[in-house]
């Protein structure tokens, strides 16, 4: 077996670049032990990232405040790549149809389950009106 690894080396300014500097604090809060699983994860992400779009990795390291939720990044992804989901929640799909979203769902209807249910049903009612 060859070794081909590589090591890197990069330089980071917390004093000179807000980005750099909250990237060190994440840094700093990952265990000694899994770090240098972190940094290859990293690179490797970022990697993944540049596939999809050669402007990804930079934006988001220009974007990055500490703060950056999993909206944000789609929303990043989609402006920059203009890939749409392949998936929809129905809220989505209904207003892009132009229908209107009723705010609480409407009760089910109820199938009629023959004459023993409608008894059930209207012993229920009358326990209901003596309260």
């Amino acid at each position: 077996m060859t070794d081909k690894r590589k090591k890197l080396t990069i330089y980071l300014h917390p004093d000179d670049d807000g980005q750099d500097a909250k990237a060190l604090e994440v840094i700093e809060s990952v265990p000694l032990r899994t770090r240098g699983d972190f940094f290859r994860a990293s690179v490797v992400g970022g990697c993944a990232l540049y596939q999809l779009d050669k402007r990804l990795p930079y934006l988001l390291a220009m974007l990055f405040d500490g703060r950056l939720t999993a909206d944000q990044l789609v929303g990043i992804i989609e402006q920059t790549t203009g890939w749409q989901p392949s998936t929809a929640s129905i809220r989505d799909v209904i207003a892009a149809c132009g229908g209107n979203i009723p705010d609480s769902p409407s009760p089910p209807v109820q199938q009629d389950g023959g004459e023993g249910a409608g008894k059930a049903r209207d012993n229920f009612k009358r326990i209901l009106k003596k309260n």
